[in-house]
């Protein structure tokens, strides 16, 4: 860590209540989920009612990133007192860890905006930080890893200070240099001296990465045109619109985390965007082919649809979906059972091979793969600080190997 102190690692860890990852599904749990993801209080009574969650349920929800809102949805429908002791007892544990946390990013949410408000820079939200103020009931509903928050590149340097003003020092990771990061339209890690403090995330554009680079075209303008304000505690930021914000977070969670953590999750969190605001499901079809990202926008919708009933995506599925050759092999690596057993492929080879197969078109794959195995001489030397022939085969040597 460059900067010292102290951060809130991690935020949604319950020492009562270990994370386990792959392993048995607890039966009922897609009923459940779809139960979840319905307004309905009438869908979670029933459920309940024929299936009442046991401590298998709870530890998986938890591991999936759903026990606060679970915990949220079933004591506003009055079903907290017909779980089995053991279960309540352990939602209950999830929920006040969560409140504490969400809490603790709120208050630093509106002294980072106070502080960027005072610079004249209104960032815009992004992921946990505007889903949590946005589309769930309540900010303890949405746990949090970090604030991301998406500023322009004039505007970067004036964020930074702001932050550093206050009592942030930056953070660089030596596989992610801050020139890499600018290239690739990533972010500056700025993290909290501060008691109660955290790592805060300065993005440069709310599409990052090599993958993006490559293989996609995504219309910056347009999404800033469409941004929506909000005030969280008085203070003022924007919002992407809801379907920039669906294609958002199912690129993200399909390219970024390569539908790994936070799995179910990641999936609610399309589904209750969708459900807060009207969407125009065509008119978000258009967007995402036009952007070429319709084949990883259709990954993230199917699963939604499939695993959390949200069967109003399917005028959009329809459009996006791949040619059947294409969906089967997607499936062979990443169907409901990936997201279920929480399955991880994030950290060997078969993430290349996954990445590759969601790409809109077979050029955009071809450079894709060239760019990983000889990229350019730019990249090269915001890598590794040089763009000789010997960095360039340690490269090739470490992407061979499945390194980064």
């Amino acid at each position: 860590m460059a900067a010292g102190g102290t951060a809130r690692w991690p935020p949604v860890m319950d020492n009562h209540m270990p994370v386990q990852r792959s392993g048995p599904v607890p039966q009922g749990a897609v009923a459940f989920l779809w139960a979840l993801a319905s307004s309905q209080e009438e869908a979670l009574r029933a459920w309940v009612e024929e299936n009442a969650p046991d401590g298998a349920l709870v530890g998986w929800l938890h591991a999936q990133g759903l026990g606060p809102y679970a915990y949220h949805r079933l004591r506003e429908a009055g079903l907290m007192a017909a779980l089995p002791a053991e279960a309540c007892e352990a939602l209950q544990r999830i929920h006040y860890h969560g409140v504490v946390d969400a809490l603790l990013h709120e208050r630093e949410l509106e002294r980072v905006l106070q502080a960027l408000a005072g610079a004249g820079v209104t960032p815009v939200l992004l992921k946990g930080a505007a889903l949590a103020h946005s589309v769930y009931p309540a900010p303890d509903c949405r746990p949090m890893g970090d604030l991301d928050l998406w500023v322009t590149a004039e505007e970067m340097p004036l964020a930074q200070a702001s932050l550093e003003a206050i009592g942030y020092q930056q953070w660089v990771k030596q596989a992610r240099p801050v020139a890499l990061q600018a290239q690739l339209e990533g972010e500056i890690q700025m993290i909290s001296r501060t008691p109660g403090g955290g790592l805060v995330e300065l993005h440069w554009g709310a599409f990052p990465g090599q993958w993006l680079r490559h293989a996609s075209q995504v219309d910056v303008s347009g999404i800033r045109g469409r941004l929506a304000s909000i005030a969280i505690a008085g203070r003022p930021a924007r919002i992407l619109s809801p379907e920039d914000n669906v294609i958002q977070v199912a690129v993200h969670l399909a390219i970024n985390h390569q539908m790994g953590h936070p799995w179910a999750r990641g999936l609610m969190d399309v589904a209750l965007i969708a459900r807060s605001a009207p969407v125009d499901w065509p008119g978000l079809a258009g967007r995402a082919r036009a952007w070429r990202v319709a084949t990883a926008t259709w990954l993230v919708l199917r699963l939604t649809a499939d695993l959390l009933g949200l069967g109003e995506a399917r005028v959009a599925l329809a459009r996006l979906a791949p040619p059947s050759p294409r969906r089967w092999w997607i499936g062979r690596q990443c169907d409901d059972r990936t997201i279920l057993e929480m399955r991880d492929i994030r950290h060997n080879w078969l993430r290349f091979v996954y990445q590759l197969s969601l790409v809109d078109r077979p050029g955009d794959a071809a450079r894709l793969l060239g760019r990983a195995l000889w990229p350019t001489n730019a990249w090269l030397a915001a890598r590794y600080g040089r763009s000789d022939m010997s960095i360039r085969f340690r490269h090739l040597l470490a992407a061979a190997q499945g390194r980064p």
